[in-house]
């Protein structure tokens, strides 16, 4: 029985997980819009992400030969269209489809675990990430970090995973902590998400898993550092500042540089990158607001 509805392939062009979860939201306004007439397969370095998701037919491997049999196929996320760094991700996605830019309430993140939850309960999980100069926070920061929960009597976990990316050429790399629960390439990415939506605050850099997050109620801190923080604002409750802190550094130039700052007053150093101290006050005051603590009023 031929199927009444028209196929269409979308082809994801991203490698990263945050970008493929902000096209989520693009699919899902799509699919609303045709609902009844087309029926929407995604191409995509992640199908895992797609596997549960209402707005998708089917997901393949992004080089899978399926799609010579599609008479149409979108490209998502395509660099030549927009400059990716100087807008709101969602609206990179959507206007080049003539979708226009999305409202707040469509910009909701979601996330759909294909695997039970089977992980463990933490006060505070940690995203040490180390990519980009400009996008990574030093180690000894992340240990300091640490070292101040568990001395509060908080129970810390590190969460990553080592990933070489091929778009990028560089091994993204989550280093371990001392007196943290290590689940570095441990986890899949459901069991990260359920460590992150279990634990009462998850605090990351601008990445992939910072976008995972905000599919949570958890509460989050980003080190907000090259890229303006509203160009990868998480979006829940219609809200960018929901249950979400954004720290910045001494630097609002925002230039998106990855390996060396090019403002001549700088010396090729990043001063977006948020200060030890400025990032341990606001994440000791949220831990003190949770619980209640006045001295720690944020």
């Amino acid at each position: 029985m031929t199927s009444p509805f028209k196929r269409v392939g979308l082809k994801l062009m991203c490698e990263g997980i945050g970008d493929c979860l902000y096209a989520i939201a693009v699919i899902k306004k799509l699919y609303l819009r045709f609902r009844g007439q087309i029926c929407f397969d995604v191409f995509t370095y992640h199908p895992a992400l797609f596997q549960r998701c209402p707005y998708v037919n089917e997901a393949y491997l992004i080089q899978d030969k399926q799609e010579r049999h599609y008479d149409n196929v979108l490209k998502l996320f395509e660099f030549d269209k927009l400059k990716h760094y100087t807008m709101d991700t969602y609206d990179f996605i959507s206007i080049p489809l003539g979708l226009g830019g999305l409202s707040f309430r469509e910009k909701q993140l979601e996330y759909f675990p294909v695997e039970e939850d089977q992980a463990e309960s933490f006060d505070v999980v940690l995203n040490t990430s180390n990519t980009w100069p400009s996008r990574s926070w030093p180690v000894e920061n992340w240990q300091r970090l640490a070292d101040a929960m568990t001395q509060k009597g908080k129970t810390v976990a590190v969460v990553g995973k080592d990933v070489q990316s091929v778009d990028d050429s560089m091994l993204k790399h989550s280093p371990a902590l001392q007196r943290c629960t290590n689940l570095v390439n441990q986890l899949s990415l459901d069991q990260t998400y359920y460590t992150i939506r279990k634990s009462k605050l998850f605090v990351s850099c601008q990445n992939g898993l910072s976008v995972l997050s905000g599919a949570t109620d958890t509460e989050i801190v980003v080190l907000d550092m090259s890229i303006e923080w509203s160009k990868r604002a998480i979006y829940r409750n219609e809200d960018p500042h929901y249950k979400v802190t954004y720290v910045k550094g001494d630097c609002a130039a925002y230039c998106c540089e990855s390996f060396r700052c090019s403002l001549p007053d700088n010396q090729g150093l990043f001063k977006c990158i948020p200060s030890y101290e400025r990032v341990e006050k606001v994440v000791l005051g949220i831990v003190g607001r949770l619980q209640g603590e006045s001295r720690y009023v944020f």
